[in-house]
């Protein structure tokens, strides 16, 4: 199966963040718009598309048709709110050996909960992918993912040794020509588990079930959680 261990956002965390999507960049469509667009372009083309009283050209209608074909590359779509995550290993494709393996080294992991606070926006041209970040990743943060990357290695699962950066893939098939969103995010996520997610396509497009869930718990004495005010 193919997965990645994450970050997954509540319900209402994912809810404010799809509202700062559709409020900052109003012009990005999810992607089953996009696709009916297309549909409704199609159903135009004999008999042309009627503007303000005057009938455009079959040339002007395919014009329009290719540009918001889903698979012009330079086409943004807007990722399900559903879809948010925040990945902290990428593993691929593993075998039953690997994720037993796997599951070994991650119930033995112990790392603490943290607050991290979505400020930024940026655009990756690689994947081209319009993404949301903190500006100052906690270090809590930064050593789960570096131990999440050493349990999988330990397990016999390669992954990418480039420096990790995290973000929330917001928007596909983003380019530099992709207006700037209008104000910043500003969203709290509390991070009280991480999760070993499984990538799967269905008819409707990709989905991301968890398969497995690990807590994050306080390595402190019971007085010092009272002492903080903590509850967990």
């Amino acid at each position: 199966m193919r997965c990645f261990i994450g970050l997954d956002l509540s319900a209402s965390e994912k809810l404010a963040l799809e509202s700062w999507r559709q409020q900052a960049m109003p012009e990005v469509l999810p992607r089953h718009m996009t696709k009916s667009m297309v549909r409704s372009n199609d159903a135009g083309s004999d008999t042309g598309i009627r503007n303000k009283g005057k009938t455009r050209s079959k040339k002007t209608k395919n014009a329009t048709h290719n540009s918001i074909n889903k698979n012009e590359p330079g086409v943004p779509y807007a990722v399900p709110a559903a879809n948010y995550h925040m990945t902290l290993c990428f593993l691929g494709d593993i075998d039953r050996r690997q994720h037993e393996a796997l599951m070994a080294e991650l119930d033995a992991l112990t790392a603490e909960p943290f607050t991290l606070t979505l400020d930024e926006t940026g655009i990756w041209n690689g994947p081209k992918i319009l993404f949301s970040a903190p500006s100052s990743p906690p270090d809590e943060l930064m050593k789960l993912a570096k131990l999440t990357r050493k349990s999988a290695r330990s397990a016999g699962i390669e992954v990418e040794g480039k420096e990790y950066k995290p973000h929330i893939t917001m928007m596909r098939k983003a380019t530099s020509t992709l207006p700037l969103p209008l104000f910043a995010p500003s969203i709290d996520v509390q991070a009280s588990a991480f999760h070993l997610f499984e990538s799967v396509s269905t008819p409707q497009g990709v989905a991301y079930p968890i398969r497995d869930s690990w807590s994050l718990e306080h390595n402190i004495s019971i007085r010092e959680k009272l002492r903080r005010g903590i509850t967990d």
